[in-house]
């Protein structure tokens, strides 16, 4: 099993702990969550609290990527661990005064001396440290589109730090199942466990360091992370563990904006991340090959195996898309327009039509949580903040802030440039005005997308019903063997007879233990402005946050 396997092992073991902790061996729960619906403005997170945040700042004259920015940095602190204020940021943003879309990609770098990559040979736990990007994210996101000072965007999450909140049961398994990275460290068995024992759902979860953190954010800005106070002791830190990453790794480091890429599918404009991040790219791309097939039926593709292998197929010939995880290729946007059109499309789709043999990728990688924020005048922030790394990585901590070990995942990069990343944000139009926005993660994220933006446009389905209707997912991680690309996750809903049918033409299923079929948020706006959202609820690996019903 290579190294980065390893990381996503864990959390194939994290996912077959809530599956065995609810016991939903043989019966299905799917959650649904119940849709916000609102006219003037809407906030979707995870969190009501966070959604109650979002709003406070609308409600003071901040506008929606206000909003987002309190909110991502509020989630970091309540879900500290699943994400990550030292982890990577994108954000697809329309501003409503002139229809502007633009994405802001506020990933991570590689480090600039070639031999700080972390290796197999080479597997010193500060290589697995990259240059964090969030921070420099959300201040230039206030700062090029917002209403209200960035410190001022902060104070909640320095509160909520502060005073402390209570423990999801889903934050209390994270912890029982990281117990031993947790205690590895005195930050991390001070903060998580009292008595010694893990922090139970209820218990109240204090972060003073982190408010701290927050506190030196607020008053110097990114400058605290990339020239300050936290860059030299996450430099320090990083170095004592082996890694090579420097001041000018943190100096250099630059937010970027790039204009999202774009198709038509069925009559709607669709906009996605761009620059690095090849997820967005891969679902348009899906959508594509997906508009040679025949007209869907009224049946949705979870019920009708013919569709459904149209569906999964398509996933995987995309994923035979070698180019898509080629940074010189995304760098390249007329080779990119030149493969999203018809004629590309085309010759996938008879691969797909024809059964033809799939060569899937090997990748592996976790997103964590998904923002959108629409305010009263029409703008829209739709983002992903994570730590893309197993909860809390190595357990490692500087001020409170959890160290990623993100370099195990290969993605890279040129030295001291921008890594690949899988974030796939996108935001829909028809007749020029925005109809969908959605944002995808965990580890199915670019599946999940595909099939949510299919059920929106294809199947003409209420945000409710195309967020909990079955979906498959990527392939199931083998422990202890090779990743072998034969299967794809299926919720267990799908009929036993779909499934058959489907095994005797070469495709098969995983439909029991740990099923990821993937999370994220839906934004759906009428024509007369009424809208609703929703989080994409957990799948077959748990029963729902116990703080996210609406």
């Amino acid at each position: 099993m290579s190294p980065h396997q390893r990381t996503a092992c864990l959390m194939h073991n994290l996912l077959e702990q809530f599956a065995s902790l609810f016991n939903p061996q043989r019966s299905f729960f799917q959650p649904a969550e119940k849709p916000i619906i609102r006219r003037d403005s809407i906030v979707v997170a995870y969190h009501p609290q966070l959604r109650e945040l979002g709003h406070a700042i609308l409600d003071a004259d901040g506008n929606a990527f206000d909003a987002f920015v309190a909110v991502t940095a509020a989630q970091n602190v309540i879900a500290e661990g699943a994400s990550s204020l030292a982890g990577p940021l994108g954000v697809l943003t329309y501003r409503a005064q002139d229809g502007k879309i633009s994405y802001l990609d506020a990933d991570f770098n590689d480090p600039l001396a070639p031999e700080g990559r972390w290796t197999a040979d080479d597997p010193q736990p500060g290589k697995a440290a990259l240059v964090p990007g969030a921070p420099a994210g959300l201040e230039a996101l206030a700062k090029e589109y917002g209403n209200l000072e960035f410190s001022k965007l902060l104070e909640p999450s320095i509160e909520l730090a502060r005073n402390g909140f209570p423990v999801t049961e889903i934050m209390a398994t994270l912890i029982a199942s990281q117990a031993e990275p947790l205690k590895a460290t005195d930050y991390g068995l001070n903060t998580y466990f009292r008595d010694g024992e893990p922090l139970k759902a209820g218990d109240t979860l204090r972060l003073p360091e982190v408010a701290n953190f927050l506190t030196g954010l607020a008053q110097q800005g990114s400058a605290y992370v990339y020239g300050g106070d936290w860059g030299t002791q996450f430099l320090e830190f990083v170095q004592s563990k082996g890694g090579l990453l420097s001041a000018e790794d943190l100096l250099s480091y630059q937010v970027k904006w790039y204009q999202p890429w774009t198709t038509a599918y069925r009559c709607h404009q669709l906009f996605s991340c761009s620059g690095r991040a090849y997820g967005g790219l891969w679902v348009l791309l899906a959508l594509k090959t997906l508009e040679h097939a025949p007209p869907f039926q009224e049946a949705h593709y979870s019920a009708d195996a013919s569709v459904l292998e149209q569906m999964v197929r398509t996933a995987r010939q995309v994923w035979s898309e070698s180019w898509l995880l080629d940074y010189t290729a995304l760098d390249q946007p007329d080779l990119v327009y030149s493969r999203l059109t018809a004629e590309y499309t085309e010759s996938i789709w008879r691969k797909v039509r024809d059964r033809a043999p799939a060569h899937p990728l090997q990748r592996n990688g976790v997103h964590s949580y998904q923002i959108i924020v629409v305010d009263g005048a029409g703008n829209i922030a739709n983002g992903t903040t994570t730590i893309e790394s197993a909860p809390w990585a190595e357990g490692y901590f500087v001020q409170g802030i959890p160290i990623p070990s993100s370099g195990r995942v290969p993605w890279n990069t040129a030295p001291g440039e921008r890594r690949l990343s899988p974030f796939s944000i996108h935001l829909v139009l028809k007749d020029g005005s925005p109809r969908f926005s959605v944002g995808a993660i965990s580890d199915s994220l670019v599946e999940a997308a595909f099939q949510l933006l299919v059920n929106l446009i294809d199947y003409h389905l209420p945000v409710q019903d195309a967020v909990s209707l079955p979906r498959f997912g990527t392939f199931p991680h083998r422990l202890g063997s090779v990743l072998k690309l034969d299967k794809n996750w299926l919720d267990p809903r799908v009929s036993k007879k779909s499934v058959q049918a489907l095994k005797r033409h070469g495709i098969r299923f995983k439909q029991r233990g740990a099923i990821d079929t993937g999370l994220g948020a839906v934004i759906s706006i009428d024509p007369d402005g009424l809208m609703h959202g929703t989080t994409v609820p957990l799948p077959y690996i748990s029963v729902p946050f116990s703080a996210t019903r609406t």
